[in-house]
């Protein structure tokens, strides 16, 4: 920065997305990440709803393929012994999975409430961090998703050509 005060003014980069002197982040920007907090928020708790509903299959696999197996009958189901409990193990993992979105979105929704209430650039940053780790985190499950695709694919294919 120059130090003559009859310079031309100069813009950098990073003074591009400076926030106004005071500090504060402007009253367009918060209204508009208020206008997503319900929705946000709403989101989070679908998914703490669909941990809770797995946690409850689980359970429910769990006891069908406890019964099933202590009943000792001859009809044998696919819950029936130790597959329907790695089924029900698979339901509890899947069911912790899902409860991680949903913190990420409260938080998210959350920093929102923050901005609102001080209009400070710090509480903005945190919004758009939770933002950052919420997608971040959905895009990791998506390759995850898409290698596993990927192995069952192979897996499936190599067992027809086997049978041939």
């Amino acid at each position: 920065m120059s130090t003559d005060p009859y310079a031309t003014p100069s813009v950098s980069a990073t003074d591009a997305y400076a926030l106004n002197a005071s500090g504060q982040v402007s009253h367009a920007v918060v209204q508009q990440l208020l206008g997503t907090k319900p929705w946000v928020r709403f989101m989070a708790v679908i998914t703490f709803i669909g941990a809770v509903l797995m946690g409850l299959a689980a359970v429910g696999i769990a006891i069908a393929s406890s019964v099933g197996s202590a009943a000792g009958g001859t009809t044998k189901t696919l819950l029936s012994g130790p597959v329907g409990l790695g089924i029900a193990a698979l339901y509890i993992v899947f069911g912790f999975v899902y409860i991680i979105p949903g913190i990420k979105l409260w938080k998210y929704a959350s920093s929102i409430a923050s901005l609102a209430a001080t209009g400070r650039d710090e509480d903005l940053v945190a919004a758009l961090n939770h933002q950052r780790s919420f997608w971040k985190f959905i895009a990791l499950l998506f390759i995850i998703l898409i290698a596993l695709y990927f192995v069952v694919i192979l897996i499936v294919s190599a067992g027809a050509f086997s049978r041939q």
